[in-house]
């Protein structure tokens, strides 16, 4: 594959225009030509519902709700808006100097006080519970025309510490920014203050007629139970979830046995930082799948490289980011092969590191720049892990020192009048090209040939999952390191999904129950004797087995090896004899279990002279030996 050290030909940026116009084509299925199957259509589930009559609850200071019930009936889409007003604070000289109109426009409407710490506000667009001191204010309260109703539509919070603390609020819910406020407060003292002064607070305003009717959006996430690591006989291990949602929609919920996740579709964004952060894949985004969009990436890949690109750079960005809204230079633009996202949190270091793995030579990661701080420190944390992994192998950096993954930051605007560009990228090698089936090298590859797709995906009847995933292209990626890999495991990030169970062998008594709480197999028995294995490639350190264990001789380190062998295969942590039934001679179980229920049960009444023997006895026959000595011996019956 020919590389050019420093800046491309125009012939060669022709190229990489006309690949990329190829593969951006076919991953969208508009080429005729391709011999791929076309993206698998989204399935989805069942549509959320939201139904909005726009009963409204203002709350904040006296002189400002008034204002804004002011405003309300001032415009011709509000006018007719069912409202009531909250007052949560007290400004005193904010209304000395109200405009009366205010009063005079909103005193018909029905009001209440109440200190904003004896408030509670949940629920979401068209189901708000708002409650003072147990009372439901949106019953006591029902704005005139609305009737009785047990609930408000919406939310107009003009607090200075809002009523709700997530950062993506529940739709509905409109919270006033610091400029807003600033304008409602000129029309607090200005009733006659004309819209076209107001700009922002009328356009926010606005918004709550356009939140009335009947509003259907998809059920974003789901939660496969089976493979979720959340919690187990009783114990909670995994939270990462819970802690990367911006929108506090993921709830864990107490069962009869063990908690288990729930999302809220009602609250939920799509952002879908809860999927990138569960390392099991217990959590899936439907908008698209996380499989198709592994497609996706593949195809354009292949595609671009299939047609004499060079150099192809991955990026992610919004759906609504312009073409011209970039931070890259025209000729960086002309290699870049485009996944498009409704949230950029919804992507993390799993894809990227299966781009790097298919042959890109860099991820772009453009960042809009009011991505809400929960969601940059989520994408951060993804970018510090994909590194970790990538400087172990020593592929996190390109000769020149430029990182493979890269988060570029969007404008807030675009520049006016400013024909500048942005600094073209370093040209970095890509660690490899995708090979066609049976290829050993990059020269063996022709162009022509389909591309090879199994070592990644799998067939499509059985597509591994998202952490097997993960192991095969971290195995890929190990063969193409130059470096020595280490034996060891090195430091990952604090909360990293990799790293090893350690178990203090001589204290082990193979019970078992560790590998039974085990969400992913990591921990394994052996079917034909009393063992225990740990694979450290399938930890995602839950801690599930730290706290089941009886014995409390298991803990956790946090580590990656990068040696595929050292991560892949089984180890042997602890190898027993089987234990054989005294009676009939049925193995039953191990030798160090038996021994630790005989040290425990020594000084136990029931386990005394021949009932000490029962220990050893398999299920059936100790069975057998209970009632045969109730036959013998009826007063052994009140034993029982």
């Amino acid at each position: 594959m020919r590389m050019l050290s420093s800046s491309l030909e125009s012939a060669q940026r022709a190229l990489n225009q006309q690949a990329r116009q190829r593969a951006l084509s076919s991953a969208m299925g508009g080429s005729p030509a391709s011999s791929l199957p076309l993206l698998a259509t989204d399935a989805g589930s069942a549509p959320i519902r939201y139904h909005s009559q726009g009963r409204t609850a203002i709350i904040g200071s006296e002189a400002r709700v008034r204002a804004l019930a002011s405003l309300l009936t001032r415009l011709p889409a509000t006018a007719q808006l069912p409202v009531a007003l909250l007052i949560s604070e007290q400004d005193n000289s904010a209304l000395v100097t109200m405009d009366e109109q205010h009063l005079a426009a909103s005193e018909s409407l029905p009001a209440h006080s109440a200190p904003r710490d004896m408030l509670a506000l949940s629920g979401h667009l068209g189901q708000f519970s708002l409650a003072s001191d147990g009372v439901n204010l949106a019953a006591a309260l029902a704005p005139q025309g609305a009737g009785s109703a047990p609930h408000f539509d919406l939310i107009a919070d003009l607090s200075s510490q809002p009523l709700n603390q997530a950062e993506l609020p529940p739709p509905g819910y409109l919270q006033a920014g610091a400029d807003i406020i600033a304008e409602l407060d000129q029309l607090v003292a200005d009733a006659e203050a004309s819209q076209e002064s107001l700009p922002q607070l009328t356009a926010w305003a606005m918004q709550f007629a356009g939140l009335i009717g009947n509003f259907d959006k998809p059920n974003y996430v789901t939660v496969n139970l089976d493979t979720c690591a959340h919690a187990s006989a009783g114990n909670i291990g995994c939270t990462r979830c819970l802690s990367s949602c911006s929108a506090d929609a993921i709830f864990s919920v107490a069962g009869r046995r063990n908690a288990h996740i729930e999302i809220d579709p009602y609250l939920c964004h799509g952002a879908a930082s809860c999927v990138s952060a569960c390392p099991t894949g217990a959590l899936s985004f439907t908008q698209p799948p996380a499989k198709q969009r592994m497609e996706q990436i593949q195809r354009l890949l292949e595609r671009y490289q299939d047609g004499g690109g060079l150099y192809p750079l991955l990026r992610y960005r919004l759906e609504q980011s312009l073409a011209s809204q970039t931070a890259l230079a025209s000729v960086d633009q002309e290699r870049c092969l485009d996944i498009t996202l409704e949230e950029i949190s919804a992507t993390g270091h799993d894809e990227w590191l299966a781009a790097l793995a298919l042959g890109a030579t860099q991820v772009i990661v453009e960042l809009p720049h009011d991505l809400p701080a929960g969601q940059y420190q989520q994408l951060e944390s993804e970018r510090r892990l994909a590194l970790t992994l990538l400087d172990s192998m020593g592929l996190a950096n390109a000769a020149s020192g430029e990182p493979r993954i890269r988060f570029v930051s969007l404008p807030a605007t675009l520049p006016q009048m400013d024909t500048r560009e942005a600094d073209p990228l370093p040209l970095i090698t890509p660690l490899c090209v995708a090979l066609a089936p049976g290829a050993d090298s990059e020269e063996e590859h022709q162009p022509s040939q389909p591309i090879a797709r199994d070592w990644l995906l799998g067939q499509p009847q059985a597509r591994p999952g998202k952490r097997e995933r993960l192991n095969r292209v971290l195995d890929h990626l190990a063969t193409l390191s130059v470096a020595d890999l280490a034996q060891d495991s090195v430091a990952v990030p604090t909360g990293a999904p990799f790293g090893v169970v350690n178990v203090d062998s001589d204290n082990c008594t193979l019970c078992q129950g560790c590998v039974a709480v085990c969400p992913t197999s990591a921990l394994s028995a052996n079917r034909t004797s009393p063992a225990l294995s740990f694979t450290q490639g399938d930890c995602v350190q839950c801690g599930l087995c730290e706290q089941a264990c009886p014995e409390q001789v298991i803990t956790l380190t946090p580590g990656f090896a990068p040696q595929p062998e050292v991560r892949r295969e089984p180890q042997l942590i602890k190898q027993d004899v089987p234990f054989p039934c005294i009676s009939c001679g049925t193995p039953f179980g191990s030798t160090a279990t038996i021994t630790a229920m005989q040290t425990k049960l020594a000084s136990h009444a029931y386990f005394q002279g021949d009932g000490a023997l029962r220990l050893k006895m398999c299920s059936d026959c100790r069975v057998k030996d209970i009632w045969h000595e109730m036959a013998r011996n009826p007063d052994a019956q009140l034993k029982v």
